[in-house]
């Protein structure tokens, strides 16, 4: 019997535990990936790599991360959390070991740092399917919806704890440090968690059919733009723009995933138990509030207004990704909620990756107010995207669907 359909106390305490070590889980999953953006200010010094190969390494990282979605995605749906989850923990850290052993070999590290990008892969989607096997369907809108504040909490504390552990000890001891945690941890997870997989009713997976899904894809799309975006350029922002020290200007963006962890939990409570449609209504709404905000970045004429609008930004795009990534996916394929997550995952990642180069320019051109208003464009086309969805699901008789 799963943990979900058990009956009373014992339900509750088995199910709130399963949430809680995935969150933890999840945002531990950063130290294996997030690590290597802490080390890149000290890497080439220390592991003699050219600014052109550090950028080949996230590269590789990157585009072997996202495309590993949709496989993942298919076996978590199959085999479930248990198995995935803790082998791409053990993965990942035995990459991270062998990236530092081999980081004087260019070839050597580029193969083994994007295959940590498959292991990394292991941990957002069947998490985010195994949400729907312990949660009751009255509850699962608001965990799904807030679940995503793991990810922010994962970078914070990664860039945190990374950076006083590569400015005391080096670039390899916070490759090491991940590894140290990342290994133990998976074979835990392995060993204390039971996930039973029901392989569903014939209705279940027609209702489930992935050919629903790509039609709600663009709105991840947009705001993977906007979330990469503000984690690759705000420092710069602050630096370029309100002429603040670079030191200070770490702490300034380090003070921004807490605003996103409140705005995504407090988010996640207007998702408690919806139907389909209302959930994409609720969706671009708060999409286009974020499109808003990004915008009124582009106004702001001081450090005081900057800091306060990008805050909010920052938060609202924090808690439209983890909307995107966990709602969305139930609201198309919820039999098949691991696979459906993996493909929003993947237009996620594609979206920041096309938005990049644009960004670039632009920062290059110093035309910061044009970043901004670029990033509210495109969030405000995922935002139109899903209220005509919406539209077409009321005229299609789509709102009486549970998506949980």
């Amino acid at each position: 019997m799963s943990p979900a359909a058990r009956p009373g106390g014992a339900e509750s305490s088995t199910r709130w535990g399963l949430v809680a070590s995935a969150w933890s889980v999840y945002a531990l999953y950063k130290l294996g990936r997030i690590n290597f953006s802490v080390a890149v200010p000290l890497l080439g010094e220390e592991a003699g790599l050219e600014a052109t190969e550090i950028g080949a390494l996230a590269a590789g990282f990157f585009w072997v991360y996202s495309l590993s979605a949709l496989p993942v995605g298919r076996l978590a749906d199959r085999y479930g959390a248990r198995l995935l989850v803790g082998l791409g923990l053990v993965g990942s850290g035995m990459m991270n070991v062998l990236f530092i052993l081999f980081s004087d070999h260019f070839a050597v590290a580029l193969i083994v740092w994007s295959a940590n990008g498959v292991f990394q892969a292991m941990g957002w989607t069947p998490l985010a399917g195994g949400l729907g096997r312990w949660v009751s369907k009255q509850r699962v809108g608001r965990v799904v919806a807030s679940f995503g504040s793991c990810f922010v909490a994962g970078t914070a504390l990664t860039f945190a704890i990374g950076g006083l552990i590569v400015e005391r000890s080096g670039v390899a001891a916070v490759f090491w440090a991940g590894a140290a945690v990342l290994i133990p941890v998976g074979i835990v997870w392995w060993i204390g968690v039971r996930d039973p997989v029901s392989r569903g009713t014939a209705g279940e997976r027609e209702e489930g059919s992935i050919r629903k899904v790509v039609w709600l894809l663009p709105p991840s799309a947009a705001i993977g733009v906007a979330y990469v975006a503000l984690i690759v350029w705000t420092p710069a922002y602050f630096v370029e723009v309100h002429a603040v020290s670079v030191g200070r200007s770490g702490l300034l963006a380090a003070a921004l995933p807490a605003s996103s962890i409140l705005a995504t939990i407090l988010v996640g409570r207007l998702f408690r138990s919806v139907d389909a449609a209302s959930a994409t209504l609720r969706g671009g709404i708060m999409l286009a509030a974020t499109a808003v905000m990004l915008f009124m970045v582009s106004r702001a004429q001081d450090l005081v207004t900057g800091f306060a609008t990008i805050a909010v930004a920052s938060a609202l795009v924090g808690a439209s990704s983890s909307l995107v990534l966990g709602i969305f996916p139930r609201i198309t394929a919820p039999a098949r909620a691991a696979l459906s997550s993996g493909i929003f995952a993947l237009a996620f990642n594609l979206g920041g990756g096309a938005g990049s180069p644009v960004l670039g320019r632009l920062v290059d051109r110093d035309a910061w107010d044009l970043v901004f208003v670029f990033l509210a464009g495109c969030v405000m086309a995922g935002a139109l995207w899903s209220c005509g969805w919406y539209a077409r699901g009321r005229r299609g008789g789509l709102g009486g669907r549970s998506f949980a």
